[in-house]
C-alpha cells in the first residue's frame, strides 16, 4: 500500500487535490451565494430568463422538467448558469432549443431534519442552485449539438421500441437499465430495489458501463481485431453510449474510469490499475470539484477500489483448483470486496443495510450482463424482424419476472433491513484505515492488538452527546427533540399546516440517531393520537400526549 501511494505521482496529486477541495469547501468557496447570479432574483415576483435547453424534457405529472443554461436575465447578460425548469406540458420543448420565458425563481427546499434527503444540496453538486417555475414560453432559436441530437433521437427510438414490445413494469426497468430513464420506474418497485440493496441495477453507472465494456470488447474480438484496436473501438463505442443515455454525471464518471483503465491496458501497463483509477477520479474532480461530496462518486470509486484491493487477497484463499468452484468463488470474492468497501458509506447516506443484499447480489448481478446483452440484441432485431424481437422480448420478460419475484419476496421479509445510527466522518475514515491495517500488518500482533483496542473505544463512544434540546422549524411544523438520557427521548410536535411527508421524515431522522423508542410524543395534531403507532412503523411510542396550540 505504501508503494502504491508514494511511488505513483497521479495518486499523490489526487490525494493533495482532494485535501485542497475539502479546505476550499470548509472555507465556503463553493457556497451558492458566491457562485449564483440567479439566487439574487428569488425575491422578485416575476423574472424573464433566456437560455438553452441542455437536457431532454422529462414529464412530471402536468409539467415537464429540464435543465436550462441561462445567459440572460431581464435583458441583461450574465455568466452562464444552470437552473431546473418546470413548464406546462402544453408547450413543445426539445433539447437544444433557445427559449425565453417569465416566471418565479425559487430556492429548492431544504430538509426539516438532518439526514433526510437534501434535494437542495443534490442540485448544488451539479451546480444548480435554483428552480424556475416558467409560466410562458417563446422559442427564440435552435442550437443543437449534432452528435448529442442524434444520440437523443436514437434513445427515443429505443424507448419507443421497448414500449411497443413490453408492458409495464418490464418496459420501465429495461428503459432504466439501457437508456438511463429512471423517471418511469414505479415508486414501490424502486423502494423494493433499495431495501434489497439492488438499486444500483436500475442506475447506469460503473456496474453497467463495466458490463457494456465487456460486451463491446467481446463483439469486436469476434471480428479478429488486435487487442489495441479493440480497446480503442470500445472507448469510442462507450462514448456514444454515454451520450445516448443522457451523459448523466454517474455515467460520465464511469466512462472516464473505464477509459483510463482501458488506456492503461492498451499500453501494456496492467499494474497501473491504481493509477488509472486515480487519474479518472482526478479528471472528474477537475471538471467539477463538488463531485467529491456526492454519494454516487464515493460509492462508485470505493466499490471499484474495494474490488481492486481486496479481491486478489480473497481469491487466493483456500487454494481452490476446480474451475467451476473457482468461478463461483471468484464471483463471491468480487461481491464481498465491493460490499466491505461500501458498508460505512451506505449506512452514512441511507441509515440502513440490507442483510440479504450480499446473497441477492450473488444471485442477481450475474444475470445483469445477460439482460443488457439481450436488450441490445432485442433492439437490433426490432429493426429487422418483429418475430425475432418478440422472441428475445419473451426471454427478457421471463428473466425480469424472476428477478422481480425474488426482490418483492425478500424486500417484505421483516429481517431484510437493519437500521443503524449514522456514523461520524471520523468513524468512517477509521473503518477504512482499520481494513488496510488488518491486511497490510496481519502478521504483526502488536499492531492488531492496538487496533482492536481502538475499535473497542470507538464502539463505546465516550464523545456522544448525553443530553440535548434541538428544535427543527419550517413553514408547516415545529418539532422539538429533547434527549434526557441515552434511552429517554421526548418529541414535541406542533402542526401548523398539512405535511404528508412529515412523519416519514421524522422517523428517518430518529433512526439515523439510533433511536428506536420514544418515551413521550407530545402533539397538537389530534388526528394522529390514536394512530401514532401505525404512523411509525419502525419506532415504538410509549406514551402519547395531546397539547394545546399555544
Amino acid at each position: 500500500m505504501k508503494k502504491i501511494i508514494f511511488n505513483r505521482p497521479v495518486i499523490t496529486i489526487l490525494i493533495l487535490y482532494i485535501f485542497v477541495i475539502i479546505i476550499l469547501n470548509y472555507c465556503g468557496y463553493f457556497l451558492p451565494e458566491k457562485n449564483s447570479c440567479l439566487l439574487q432574483q428569488t425575491n422578485l415576483k416575476q423574472v424573464e430568463l433566456t437560455g438553452k435547453v441542455i437536457t431532454s424534457p422529462i414529464q412530471k405529472d402536468d409539467k415537464q422538467q429540464f435543465i436550462l443554461e441561462v445567459y440572460n436575465v431581464n435583458n441583461k447578460q450574465i455568466k452562464k448558469e444552470k437552473t431546473l425548469v418546470y413548464l406546462s406540458i402544453i408547450y413543445n420543448v426539445n433539447y437544444g432549443d433557445i427559449i425565453c420565458g417569465s416566471g418565479k425563481i425559487n430556492i429548492p427546499q431544504k430538509p426539516t431534519f438532518p439526514y433526510n434527503f437534501d434535494y437542495n444540496l443534490y442540485l448544488q453538486q451539479d451546480n444548480i442552485y435554483t428552480i424556475f417555475y416558467q409560466q410562458n414560453f417563446e422559442l427564440v432559436d435552435k442550437k443543437t449539438n449534432k452528435i448529442k441530437y442524434w444520440s437523443i433521437k436514437v434513445r427515443d427510438n429505443i424507448e419507443n421500441k421497448i414500449d411497443k414490445f413490453f408492458k409495464k413494469p418490464y418496459s420501465s426497468i429495461i428503459k432504466s437499465m439501457i437508456t438511463g430513464n429512471k423517471s418511469v420506474i414505479n415508486k414501490d418497485i424502486k423502494e423494493d430495489f433499495i431495501n434489497t440493496g439492488l438499486i444500483h441495477i436500475l442506475v447506469i453507472s460503473g456496474l453497467h458501463i463495466g458490463f457494456c465494456t465487456t460486451i463491446f470488447m467481446f463483439i469486436y474480438r469476434l471480428f479478429g481485431l488486435k487487442l489495441n484496436y479493440v480497446y480503442i473501438l470500445t472507448i469510442i463505442t462507450l462514448f456514444f453510449y454515454v451520450l445516448l443515455t443522457g451523459a448523466t454525471p454517474p455515467t460520465v464518471r464511469a466512462f472516464i474510469m473505464f477509459s483510463c483503465i482501458l488506456f492503461a491496458l492498451m499500453i501494456n501497463r496492467e499494474p497501473l490499475i491504481y493509477n488509472a483509477l486515480a487519474l479518472s477520479a482526478l479528471i472528474i474532480l477537475i471538471i467539477n470539484p463538488q463531485t467529491l461530496f456526492t454519494a454516487s462518486f464515493q460509492l462508485s470509486f470505493l466499490a471499484t477500489f474495494g474490488i481492486i484491493y481486496l479481491y486478489p487477497k480473497f481469491s487466493i484463499c483456500f487454494g481452490i483448483k476446480n474451475i467451476y468452484i473457482k468461478y463461483v468463488w471468484n464471483i463471491i470474492c468480487v461481491t464481498l470486496s465491493a460490499q466491505i468497501a461500501l458498508i460505512p458509506i451506505l449506512i452514512f447516506y441511507f441509515g440502513k443495510l440490507s442483510i440479504i443484499s450480499f446473497i441477492l447480489n450473488l444471485l442477481i448481478v450475474p444475470i445483469i450482463p445477460f439482460l443488457i446483452g439481450l436488450s441490445f440484441i432485442f433492439y437490433f432485431f426490432s429493426l429487422i424482424s418483429a418475430y425475432l424481437a418478440t422472441f428475445v422480448a419473451f426471454i427478457l420478460v421471463y428473466l425480469l419476472k424472476l428477478i422481480l419475484y425474488i426482490i418483492n419476496y425478500t424486500s417484505n421479509l421483516s429481517f431484510s433491513v437493519i437500521y443503524f445510527a449514522v456514523p461520524s466522518i471520523v468513524k468512517i475514515l477509521f473503518y477504512y484505515f482499520a481494513i488496510i491495517v488488518m491486511f497490510e500488518f496481519k502478521n504483526n500482533k502488536k499492531i492488531i492488538i492496538v487496533l482492536f483496542c481502538v475499535i473497542c473505544i470507538m464502539f463505546i463512544n465516550p464523545f456522544e452527546e448525553k443530553t440535548f434540546i434541538k428544535t427543527f422549524k419550517n413553514s408547516k411544523n415545529i418539532t422539538t427533540h429533547i434527549k434526557k438520557s441515552k434511552n429517554e427521548n421526548i418529541i414535541i410536535f406542533k402542526r401548523l399546516k398539512k405535511d404528508k411527508f412529515y412523519f416519514n421524515n421524522l422517523e428517518q431522522y430518529l433512526l439515523s440517531q439510533g433511536i428506536y423508542e420514544i418515551t413521550e410524543f407530545q402533539t397538537n395534531f389530534n388526528e394522529a393520537i390514536d394512530n401514532m403507532q401505525k404512523i411509525f412503523s419502525k419506532i415504538t411510542i410509549k406514551n402519547v400526549k395531546l397539547i394545546s396550540n399555544n
